[in-house]
């Protein structure tokens, strides 16, 4: 088994109060959208000086922040039948896409 299904697996167990099937896709996109907000404002804060400089806590804040977001996908991916795999699969593809626009022998 690959890392993604066994994360995607084991976020599928984790019980959620869902009190109807709209929450299930309500919840992860709140929880997305609160996630991200604190990632930029934790950012914000640690560029404050001009450069990336993040406290101990700051960095365990970002790692919990990218954790929560993770599982936020994961459930996401299983309420929509999507593979965590597929959808890294498909991302890597974008970015292959994307950086032949920047490679002056691509174009």
């Amino acid at each position: 088994m690959n890392a993604f299904a066994e994360y995607q697996n084991a976020a599928a167990k984790i019980p959620v109060s869902i009190r109807n099937n709209r929450d299930r896709i309500d919840f992860p996109v709140a929880g997305l959208q609160q996630d991200a907000g604190k990632l930029g404002s934790l950012f914000a804060t640690a560029f404050e000086s001009g450069a990336l400089r993040l406290t101990q806590e700051q960095s365990a804040e970002v790692k919990d922040r990218m954790a929560d977001i993770l599982w936020y996908v994961a459930r996401l991916c299983d309420e929509t039948g999507i593979s965590m795999e597929s959808v890294a699969g498909h991302s890597l593809a974008q970015f292959q896409l994307r950086m032949k626009e920047f490679d002056p022998d691509e174009r």
